[in-house]
Formats: structure tokens, C-alpha cells, sequence
């Protein structure tokens, strides 16, 4: 069996080493700012979360072409967010905005066809 003080000294040892290795890096120094800041977002989220059930109990009660529209306008607004976050040049941003939309037409049309041929039976 270990020595218990054995083992409390090298765990004491290896904190001390882990303890060494952090130091350098400093302190956070934004730690309150930045837990105000999850806050704050957390309370931006409750009318956002409202405006979303509220949407969905719409969307429940509407037609299916209002609610294709609604979805597939807030899908490509979704994604031209994504594009905006991640795609910094003018050039590549268009390149795959029009990318996405080309995409969206052929699933569009991929889409008909499929229901078409289920419907006609062939």
C-alpha cells in the first residue's frame, strides 16, 4: 500500500507545477464583464424564445404555402448570417450566396420531382 504521505506530497507537488504553469498567463481580467455579458444575453433570449413559440403556434394554424414561406425565409436568413460570420471577402461572400441559393433551387426542384413521381406512381 502507498504511503499516504507520499502520495499527498506528490499531489502537492503536482499542483504546485500545474499552479507554475497557469501563473504566467495572468489573470482573466474580464471575468465580471464577461458573466454580465452571458446575462444580458440570456435575457435578450426570453422575448426572442416568446417570439418563437409564439411563431410556431402561427405557423401551426396557417396554410402550408404561408408556412413554407415563413420557414424558408427565415432559413435563408439564417444562413446568409452564417455566410456573414464566416466569410470576410466581398467576392467569396457572393460566390456563396449564390452557391446556397443555387443550392436551394435544385433541393427545390429535387424536392417536386420526387413527390411527382410518388404521385403519378412510376
Amino acid at each position: 500500500m502507498a504511503n499516504p504521505r507520499s502520495l499527498a506530497d506528490s499531489t502537492a507537488l503536482r499542483d504546485e507545477t500545474v499552479l507554475r504553469r497557469v501563473r504566467q498567463f495572468g489573470s482573466a481580467r474580464n471575468g465580471l464583464q464577461e458573466w454580465r455579458l452571458q446575462r444580458l444575453t440570456a435575457l435578450a433570449l426570453i422575448p426572442l424564445g416568446l417570439y418563437f413559440v409564439a411563431s410556431m403556434l402561427w405557423l401551426a394554424t396557417s396554410d402550408r404555402v404561408t408556412a413554407a414561406a415563413w420557414l424558408a425565409s427565415h432559413a435563408f436568413i439564417g444562413l446568409r448570417a452564417v455566410l456573414l460570420d464566416y466569410v470576410h471577402t466581398r467576392a467569396r461572400l457572393l460566390a456563396a450566396e449564390l452557391l446556397v441559393r443555387a443550392a436551394a433551387i435544385i433541393l427545390g426542384a429535387a424536392s417536386i420531382l420526387a413527390v411527382l413521381k410518388l404521385f403519378l406512381g412510376r
